[in-house]
Parts: structure tokens; sequence; C-alpha cells
């Protein structure tokens, strides 16, 4: 799909703002959530409770909840291999250095 500002190389009219857009078909509505909390340099367990309310929108959501979740620590994506999600709870291969934020970021993608 061309970038819509660019007439003189993409000579579209723009689609104006209307739910549901005719002119994207196909295209899907998600919601994202966050949950961030900062690592204490000790656990490598985290659940609800640990949550930085001023960075999150949500708890932690389980993998039947949301259709894509990702984990970034000090804002790196790590591999899904290096951790574990459950409704709840995060569960770390290893610990963080202390401070360093943890954000898991949930997509739930609508059909």
């Amino acid at each position: 799909m061309p970038p819509y500002g660019c007439p003189t190389i993409f000579p579209v009219q723009p689609c104006p703002p209307c739910p549901p857009c005719p002119c994207t078909p196909g295209l899907l509505k998600a919601e994202t959530y966050q949950f961030t909390a900062f690592s204490d340099g000790i656990k490598n367990v985290y659940t609800d409770s640990d949550a930085a309310g001023a960075f999150s929108t949500s708890g932690i959501l389980g993998p039947n909840d949301v259709s894509v979740t990702n984990l970034f620590i000090n804002g790196i994506l790590q591999s899904p291999n290096l951790y574990v999600v459950q409704t709840g709870v995060l569960l770390l291969s290893d610990v963080p250095a202390k401070g360093v934020p943890l954000i898991l970021q949930f997509i739930k993608i609508m059909s």
C-alpha cells in the first residue's frame, strides 16, 4: 500500500476515515496492552503485583487471551525460549540487572 501524502510519486486520493473502511479490505483491528516492571536484581519470577502502575495498562495476560506476546528487557526484544508467560506470571530464564525495565507487550488481533 503506497504512503499517503506523496501525490507526485503516488497520485492516489487518501482514504477518508470511516469505520469500517471499505478502502482497506482485510485490515484487522488490534488492541495492545502492556505490563511493565523493574528488575530488583534478585528474582526471575514477576507477578501482577510487581507492575509499575504508571507504565502498565494491564496485568500479565495469559497466552490464550492474546494473539502475540513480546518481552523487552532493557528495550531489547527477547527470544520466546528465554521466558514463560502464564496468566499473572512471568518467568525469566535469567535474573536481569537491578533497575532494568521489563516490558511485556500483548497484542490481541480481532477478527
